[in-house]
């Protein structure tokens, strides 16, 4: 079940924040991969990042590529919660998508996601533009493990 937008406002959201069926989250930061990962079954190397600096206008040009962004927005997910950010369309229309992970029960902090331009002749984007919507579904019943990885608590 989708939780209504305006059931977010005890997280902290303002009626700002709150989009057509979740909370709006805007570029912030874009960094581009410095190296490679590594994922085994006992261990992984999340590789360097380099972060790209916006012209003075606020604007980042971004040519085609894969690229790490992180999102403004301190988020906090109820445990009986999980969140899901889906790129908005004018992004999808412009050649450029996102990809994202669940965001888990209990977790909070300022996520990430990878954003890949696919179009040729690359994007402007700036920084605060809306990117995504992050749409909260509610379990069935409240987590019994809510998250407490690696990523909790994100600055």
């Amino acid at each position: 079940m989708v939780v209504p937008p305006q059931q977010l406002l005890g997280l902290g959201f303002s009626v700002g924040q709150l989009d057509c069926a979740g909370v709006k989250l805007t570029l912030c930061e874009v960094y581009d991969f410095d190296g490679s990962g590594e994922i085994l079954p006992e261990s992984k190397k999340i590789p360097r990042y380099l972060e790209l600096k916006p012209g003075v206008d606020g604007v980042f040009a971004l040519n085609k590529g894969a690229y790490l962004v992180r999102y403004c927005e301190y988020v906090k997910v109820p445990e009986d919660s999980l969140a899901l950010a889906i790129p908005r369309s004018s992004l999808l229309r412009s050649g450029v998508t996102l990809f994202t992970a669940v965001w888990d029960p209990g977790y909070e902090g300022r996520g990430y996601g990878l954003m890949l331009v696919l179009n040729n002749h690359g994007i402007k984007i700036g920084v605060g533009a809306q990117v995504a919507q992050l749409v909260y579904l509610r379990l069935s019943e409240r987590s019994a493990i809510p998250y407490r990885g690696t990523y909790y608590l994100e600055r």
